[in-house]
């Protein structure tokens, strides 16, 4: 089965979701708390997330697009890059790399 990673608010995260990436909660510059990638949340582990004010997470879940929808949600993310890097001068290999390193971003 094909996944996809999304980096999606807390409050949208639910028991059962898998962390695409670890989760850290870190407050002074100290670890507070930490689930690894993979992890399979659970109701225990989404109310320690909030209570150490953890915004932001990474879940991997399945992707039910089809071929034509991951096409044409690629041309569309290809065009917004495109769009924010228009006056950019592409043949510098540092602007370049800053380039190819957003567009797989936001392709993920």
């Amino acid at each position: 089965m094909r996944t996809r990673q999304r980096y999606i608010p807390i409050i949208e995260a639910q028991a059962g979701m898998a962390l695409g990436a670890p989760a850290n909660a870190v407050s002074g510059g100290a670890m507070n708390f930490s689930l690894p990638a993979g992890h399979v949340l659970t109701e225990d582990n989404l109310h320690l997330l909030d209570a150490h004010r953890v915004e932001f997470i990474f879940v991997t879940e399945p992707d039910l697009r089809t071929e034509q929808e991951i096409a044409a949600d690629a041309a569309l993310v290809e065009q917004q890059v495109m769009r924010i890097f228009a006056g950019a001068d592409l043949s510098d290999p540092t602007m370049a790399g800053l380039f190819d390193q957003v567009l797989a971003y936001r392709s993920a």
